[in-house]
């Protein structure tokens, strides 16, 4: 009985230590992505190019928010700020990201990057080295083939900043569920969006692509699911609760419902309440939302998105404080 139980116990000890073994050495290799091919995109020298994307860079697709640094949770100024990356992104339980330095250092930056690696890491999420940026795939903005070669324009002329980052990793739960094929993670594969330009007057088409697409207001104010990567919610209908990340640990930020009904940010404000509040900035201090690069998007813009948000179908769904106590 007793050789019968240490030998079972050998067995599962063996066992898990080869599954170990399969979750750790399989998942590397599987997250590398060569074959994804580089677009024929490339850096222009264009004074109104390289606005545009310090625009967008500062602006509505708000990139200097997480790769200036660890202040992310605390007021800046977004138009001064270096860009070294650095900042700690957690994804429970998934693993932990860091943003990575995208100034023009050629050894710890992107500078001795080509415009075609960037461009692909922007639209697919496949880095120049052929692995797969989490952050990126899932949850950076997704921009027209415009405004990609707007954006790395303008990153061609950022500062060197000589700063190395660490890598991010997965954690075991992470790694286990890619590794079975519980976590559908792959690089963005939709087309492109298609270009709308700003125009002298909102524009429900350029409101549609800056929501969705740059600003990705209704990919955060819809609940998501963490692990199957999918929205479970209705658009722009309200988030879960996500904890602070700033030094206010134990307290959580909601993102609220955007849609027109009377429970709704776009059904209680008219535009001008919500483009006064947009440019207002952050309430507190270390709001997720970044507050900053929202409130230096042009009104015009601003207006193009309250008319998109307020077209989607409207959703009852009062969050109650947006800003509370988490919980247990």
């Amino acid at each position: 009985m007793k050789k019968g139980l240490l030998f079972l116990a050998a067995f599962l000890l063996l066992l898990v230590s080869g599954l170990f073994g399969y979750v750790l050495f399989s998942t590397g290799p599987a997250l590398l992505f060569p074959q994804t091919p580089l677009p024929d995109i490339q850096a222009r020298p264009e004074p109104q190019i390289i606005e545009r994307g310090r625009y967008l860079f500062h602006g509505p697709a708000h990139c200097s928010q997480c790769h200036s640094g660890n202040d992310r949770d605390r007021p800046q100024d977004i138009n001064n700020v270096p860009i070294g990356g650095g900042l700690e992104l957690p994804v429970i339980p998934l693993g932990t990201f860091y943003a990575r330095n995208l100034s023009s250092d050629e050894e710890t930056g992107v500078g001795g990057i080509g415009a075609t690696h960037l461009a692909r890491t922007l639209q697919t999420g496949v880095m120049a080295d052929d692995s797969l940026s989490f952050f990126v795939s899932q949850s950076a903005a997704f921009l027209s083939d415009e405004d990609i070669v707007a954006v790395i324009s303008y990153m061609r002329t950022l500062a060197p900043v000589r700063r190395e980052v660490q890598r991010g990793s997965f954690s075991l739960i992470g790694r286990f569920l890619f590794s079975f094929g519980l976590l559908p993670l792959e690089p963005r594969q939709s087309p492109t969006p298609v270009h709308v330009t700003d125009t002298t007057t909102p524009s429900l088409d350029r409101g549609r692509y800056l929501a969705e697409n740059v600003m990705l207001c209704t990919f955060c104010h819809t609940e998501f699911d963490k692990v199957a990567l999918q929205m479970t919610g209705p658009s722009g209908g309200g988030s879960l609760p996500d904890p602070s990340h700033g030094d206010d640990s134990d307290m959580e930020f909601v993102a609220p419902n955007l849609t027109a009904h009377p429970t709704g940010i776009t059904g209680r404000l008219d535009e001008n309440q919500f483009v006064a509040r947009m440019q207002a900035g952050r309430e507190f201090t270390s709001s997720i939302m970044p507050w900053e690069n929202f409130a230096a998007t042009t009104q015009n813009d601003l207006r193009s998105v309250y008319r998109y948000l307020r077209s989607l179908p409207e959703v009852d769904n009062e969050v109650g404080a947006t800003y509370c106590r988490g919980h247990l």
